[in-house]
This record gives C-alpha cells, structure tokens and sequence, in this order.
C-alpha cells in the first residue's frame, strides 16, 4: 500500500528538489527510492510479507532481526545512489536525466516561480496549508496500517486536505474547482500510464496466463539440490514480478505453490518467502507495469529508458547480493523461528 501513497509524495519531492536549485529527477529518486528502499525488502510489511509468511504457516514477521539488516544494507545502497546523482547534477548540470541537447541549466535545474523567496515568511493559510497536508499524510498512514485502506479511502483523506487548503486561502468554492481541475491537468498524463500498467496485468491475470507461468517456473526447481533451487526460486519470482507487480498479488499467486515445492527439494520455508520477497521487491523499481514508478517519471518529466539506464547498476547490485544471502541462507538451515 506504501508503494501507492509514495505517487503522492513525489510531486512534493520534485518541488524540494527544484526549491534546492537541482532537477525534478532527483526529487523524483529522494521519494521513490527512499520509500521503495524499506518497501522491497520491508521487516513489518503485513501486506507482503506478513501475508506470505501467513500462506507458507509461518509466525508473522518471523526472522525479522536478518530482514532488518537486509533493510539496513538495501537503504545504504539506495542512499548512496541518490547521494552519487546529487553530486554528478551539482558538478555538471548536463548529466541531469532531464537534460536535452540545447537546453541551458536555468530550464531543467531549479525552478524560476521560487527564486527570490529566501526571505519571505509563511503566512497563517500556508501553516494550516502544510499541517493539513502532514495530518492527511499521517492519517493515511495510520488507516493503511491498522485498516488496510484502499485507493479510495486515500483519496477520501486527500479531497478533505484540498478542501482544507481551500478554506485556509479563501479560494471559494468556485476557486478551489478552479484549483482542482489545474492540479489533475498536470497528473492526466501519469493517470494513463497508471492505467495503461494496471490494465496489463488484468489481462493476464484473467486470461488465466499468470497461473500458467508460475506453475512452469516451478518445475524446474523441484529437480535441483536446495540450494540451487532456492536460487531458481528467487529467478522465479523475478519473472513473475514482471507480470504481477502487486506484491499482495503476487505472494497469494506464488507462495501456495512455492511452499510445497520448498519442502520438497528440502528449501526451508524462511527461505522461500525470503526468495519471494527479494524477487518482487527489488525489480519493482524497473518494471513498466509498476503504476507508482510510470506515474513518478511522468511526474519528474524523464523517459523509462532513461531511468532504466540510469538506474540498472544499482538494481544488478541489489540482486546479485540478494543471490549471495540466499545461497548463505539455504546453506545454513535458515527457519526464522
């Protein structure tokens, strides 16, 4: 649910981002990948994990002190990613993703409206503006934790912000129409692709291609050693994430499977939500058919292309460590418990 609420926060970020002098990319990376960071490999997401952990019988967030070191090394290396693009854009502006052959710095970095507002103080509608904005945020957060909400209930808890905001600045009804309909136009374009996204997968999903797939990934992996098919199992899960991006989605889909197969080829049970968990979460920050990443660079303003380059190297890093602490793990007998 977090990866959804994130769509929400970047355009904020990109506004940070520029407010600094710098590009709407790296406002666009501070959000994502500071969420997605905690999000792919979360120790208390009950959504993903708590739900796979539930599917495969074992206690909810067991192994969780492993899964938090996981968490710790994952947001160093996302960290680090941001911090290395913060230094190349500061150094050379050209190397920015929202850069074209031709532009000067002033019409990608920065952003021209909020120069000269060093000195300016918040005025009373603006406080009650940004504490509404931080009570929607938190309100959000507690309603998806303890009553799992869905898109609507987040959307119920934003139109109440925005007529709160319209109230505090004196818009009028009329104004604050005039406002909402200004601040949709610029998110037309990340709501197609979010459609678009979604769209794929329904199909496959209920063109019943999904069950297909999964059930010929699996095969393989009951013919190897455990290790190796731990491995495979994480290979697996890879693959699947690319046709089911929904990390609840994709745990009821696999894991009924993957938990017999497990205890077959002698993969303990830990280690086959821990496959799960890696597999889906890490790709979520290169695949087309994640909603939260399409609408994000339609935010920033950057094409896929640009951001898969870019990106790549990080991702290839998270994964081959993710192979490395499977392979450690199956070898020692991991169970979690």
């Amino acid at each position: 649910m977090f990866g959804n609420v994130t769509l929400v926060l970047i355009p904020i970020g990109i506004y940070i981002s520029q407010a600094m002098g710098f590009d709407k990319t790296l406002g666009f990376y501070m959000i994502f990948l500071g969420s997605f960071s905690g999000f792919n490999v979360g120790w208390a997401n009950a959504g993903v994990l708590g739900l796979a952990q539930t599917i495969a019988q074992l206690p909810m967030f067991s192994g969780i002190s492993v899964r938090i070191f996981f968490h710790i090394v994952n947001f160093l290396l996302s960290y680090g990613f941001v911090l290395l693009y913060y230094n190349q854009i500061k150094n050379d502006p050209t190397k920015s993703l929202n850069y074209e052959v031709g532009m000067s710095p002033s019409e990608y970095m920065g952003n021209p409206e909020i120069k000269g507002l060093d000195d300016t103080k918040l005025s009373t509608a603006q406080i009650i503006s940004l504490l509404s904005v931080f009570a929607g945020i938190g309100v959000v957060i507690v309603g998806s934790l303890t009553s799992k909400w869905g898109p609507n209930q987040l959307s119920a808890v934003f139109l109440v912000v925005a007529f709160v905001i319209g109230l505090a600045n004196r818009l009028g009804f009329n104004g604050m129409a005039d406002s909402f309909i200004k601040g949709c136009s610029a998110l037309v374009p990340a709501a197609f692709i979010v459609g678009f996204s979604n769209a794929i997968m329904v199909l496959l999903n209920q063109g019943m291609v999904l069950d297909t797939i999964v059930n010929a990934l699996s095969q393989p992996i009951q013919r190897m050693g455990a290790v190796a098919g731990a491995n495979m199992m994480l290979v697996a899960n890879i693959i699947i994430n690319f046709f089911i991006s929904s990390g609840s989605g994709q745990a009821t889909t696999v894991m009924p499977i993957m938990t017999p197969v497990a205890d077959l080829t002698g993969i303990t049970r830990q280690v086959a939500v821990q496959a799960f968990q890696f597999g889906d979460g890490f790709t979520n920050v290169i695949i087309p058919t994640v909603g939260t990443l399409m609408g994000g660079l339609g935010f920033a303003g950057i094409s896929y292309g640009k951001h898969l380059k870019k990106v790549l190297p990080l991702i290839l890093v998270q994964l081959a460590l993710s192979f490395v602490a499977i392979t450690v793990l199956q070898s020692i007998g991991w169970t979690g418990l």
